[in-house]
């Protein structure tokens, strides 16, 4: 599915062509049955009719082509697409050839009186229906990689419940426009992305992010389409709909990358167009040597025949192609975005993983880490009262000690007269007494600051903390710290990316102090931080570090310069970053070292596919050619269809064990590979 539809979506999902191949196949196989008893049957001892034997036998034949007839009809694709691509052969010209060349021999020798004791007539139709066998092993094997993606297809609804002039109305999805206000009750599916400007709620993102716990949304979160309303109702603004959403774009970006070329795809190719005329050329050697070697001509057609059918370039290419519409399936599951087959498959050479540290390691925005109160205003009473003061205020510093005091259920005292000094602090009264909070000077200023207070302020600075510092009624209150707060799952997420043989580097433009404070809460040692950079030098550092290979960058949007520099740019959160090669979704570091493993894992399957391809192409043509013959051994053209579409189902069955693959757990380190040449 190139273009995403809201609705009707599912019917442009793979497997929508299924029934169809299904009921010509089982038709096809209804009609090949009686043709194999009458083509085949006296070889193996079953009886014919009387009214088809003996100097009706050319009867006999005439059943064959008509049973043969609709068959060939039901599949004529392949003979209009051989035909089509004759000056280009492809895997279909070989199907029309091979079929074709049997069905016509069949005709000749029925109407020319000549009696072989095969007319190769079931050969013809035995070919189409393992051609069509092998084209719905495929399409339904593109049906289970992609179930998920038809899941969230599903999932989003026809209709938006939209607000105008005060007014609810349910209109079709197609009619929601940017901007527009949504209401989302109690249970509803998002319809579009958006952000909340009214009411609290729990989201299912499963749907879209694989995680399973609900996510808190409130006034200004973001909500996305196919995810579920878990909790109470939601206004919202529109902000990207349709094919814009989030949703639709995973959509069809695992769908492009599943059906883009890659290399070893991309080589089958360049070859198709030397290996198809070869294979047609060493048909006709081996049916003229077969000839002047005194066989007849029908034994000499079989093993023409049966070189053309078990012989097909796009063995190579389904072995590369579907372990990576796999991968892409299973990163899509887990809410790893892979935007191409070339990011699938490069992200597992890295040799280097370099974080930024604002959003990707840390939370990306100011929290409250300590509180330190006096014996006269306890940690509680001064966290209530300096939310209470820093109300007025809409630095990112005061927001942090607003969302301390609702976490922490703490009623905000009453301040008022508040008056803000841009770069100092505030003042106002509380209870007629007046309060003070900024910075240790600002404070000083107001009041005499306590040794211990002095002390633990200094302390905080040098860890990197910023302290505010408060007073009330002319006396020193206690201060608060706040810091960019390190992800709860951020270092366990560093852990697992060295354990895969990664060097992990911290690059960041916030001060040494800082930097160390994050890189020790960690893991990382001096030698794998580098801070105080500069936009300009950070791009610079990430060539540098590219010198010892592949290294890919991994950050949010204040990293977009570097993100569209690395070998891989790994996007962290559902918001649009263009230049990011793989987004995850869920905004958990520890998705970079599952999409390592997802691409070892379609790595490893691609080798062992290509592998097993490889013996195929070169083994099963020549046994088809007839070289064992001398040993009483020749494989019959049936025969050979029937061995190409087992080996084909076993290399997708081997496959689909992808599509159940846990990228998660990590029972033990793996070692590093060695870059692509």
């Amino acid at each position: 599915m190139q273009n995403f539809e809201p609705t009707g979506a599912a019917a442009a999902m793979p497997g929508s062509a299924v029934p169809q191949i299904k009921r010509r196949l089982v038709i096809s196989a209804c009609l090949l049955i009686p043709l194999f008893y009458l083509g085949l049957g006296a070889a193996f001892g079953l009886p014919l009719p009387p009214f088809l034997t003996g100097d009706n036998a050319m009867w006999c034949g005439i059943v064959q082509l008509v049973l043969t007839v609709p068959v060939c009809w039901l599949n004529h694709s392949y003979f209009i697409n051989g035909c089509k691509s004759i000056r280009a052969p492809g895997p279909d010209t070989l199907v029309a050839l091979s079929s074709g060349a049997a069905l016509v021999y069949g005709i000749i020798a029925i109407f020319t009186q000549d009696a072989p004791q095969e007319l190769f007539l079931p050969s013809a139709a035995a070919i189409l229906i393992f051609a069509a066998a092998c084209q719905l092993l495929e399409v339904r094997f593109k049906a289970q990689a992609m179930a998920p993606l038809h899941s969230l297809a599903e999932r989003i609804p026809e209709t938006a419940c939209v607000l105008r002039s005060r007014q609810q109305y349910t209109v079709p999805l197609n009619e929601v426009a940017v901007g527009d206000i949504f209401l989302i009750r109690p249970g509803d599916v998002m319809p579009v992305d958006g952000v909340v400007i009214e009411g609290e709620t729990t989201v299912d993102e499963s749907a879209l992010t694989g995680a399973a716990a609900p996510v808190a949304k409130h006034k200004g979160s973001t909500v996305y389409a196919a995810t579920a309303n878990q909790g109470g109702a939601l206004i919202c603004r529109a902000t990207r709909i349709g094919p814009d959403s989030t949703a639709a774009q995973l959509v069809h970006t695992v769908q492009t990358t599943a059906a883009a070329k890659v290399p070893l795809s991309s080589l089958a190719d360049k070859v198709r167009s030397v290996f198809v005329p070869a294979v047609i050329g060493i048909a006709c050697v081996v049916l003229i040597i077969w000839l002047l070697l005194g066989q007849s001509f029908a034994f000499a057609l079989a093993r023409a025949i049966s070189v053309l059918a078990v012989s097909s370039p796009c063995v190579l290419a389904l072995a590369a192609s579907a372990a990576i519409m796999s991968g892409a399936s299973v990163g899509a599951k887990h809410g790893i975005v892979f935007k191409t087959a070339a990011s699938l498959q490069s992200i597992g050479t890295l040799h280097t993983a370099v974080l930024d540290k604002a959003g990707t390691i840390t939370n990306g925005e100011p929290e409250v880490v300590t509180i330190v109160g006096t014996r006269s205003v306890p940690a509680k009473f001064l966290l209530g009262m300096a939310a209470g003061l820093e109300s007025q205020s809409q630095d990112p510093l005061a927001r942090a000690v607003m969302r301390k005091a609702a976490a922490e259920n703490i009623k905000l005292s009453a301040v008022k007269d508040v008056t803000i000094l841009d770069g100092q602090g505030l003042t106002g009264k509380m209870a007629g007494k007046v309060m003070a909070g900024g910075s240790a000077e600002f404070i000083a200023a107001q009041c005499e600051l306590t040794p211990d207070l002095q002390q633990a302020g200094e302390q905080l600075a040098a860890d990197g903390i910023a302290p505010l510092s408060f007073s009330l009624a002319g006396h020193a209150a206690g201060l608060i710290g706040v810091a960019d707060a390190v992800k709860p799952a951020s270092k366990a997420a560093l852990d697992a990316l060295k354990a895969l043989g990664l060097d992990v580097i911290l690059l960041t433009g916030d001060s040494r102090t800082n930097a160390d404070r994050i890189a020790a809460q960690v893991g990382l040692d001096d030698a794998h931080v580098v801070s105080g950079l500069a936009p300009a030098e950070l791009e610079a550092e990430l060539r540098r570090l590219q010198t010892n290979g592949p290294a890919a960058m991994i950050g949010s949007t204040s990293a977009a310069a570097a993100l569209a520099c690395a070998d891989v740019g790994i996007g962290m959160g559902a918001e649009p970053l263009p230049a990011a090669d793989v987004i995850l979704l869920r905004d958990d570091l520890a998705d970079a070292a599952a999409a390592v493993r997802i691409s070892r894992a379609v790595d490893a399957r691609i080798a062992q596919n290509t592998r097993m391809a490889l013996v195929y192409s070169a083994l099963l043509p020549l046994l088809a050619a007839g070289v064992l013959y001398p040993l009483n051994f020749v494989l019959h053209p049936i025969d050979s269809v029937i061995l190409m579409t087992l080996f084909v189902a076993w290399l997708l069955s081997g496959t689909a064990r992808l599509n159940s693959f846990d990228p998660k757990p990590a029972s033990q380190s793996e070692p590093q590979k060695e870059p692509a040449e």
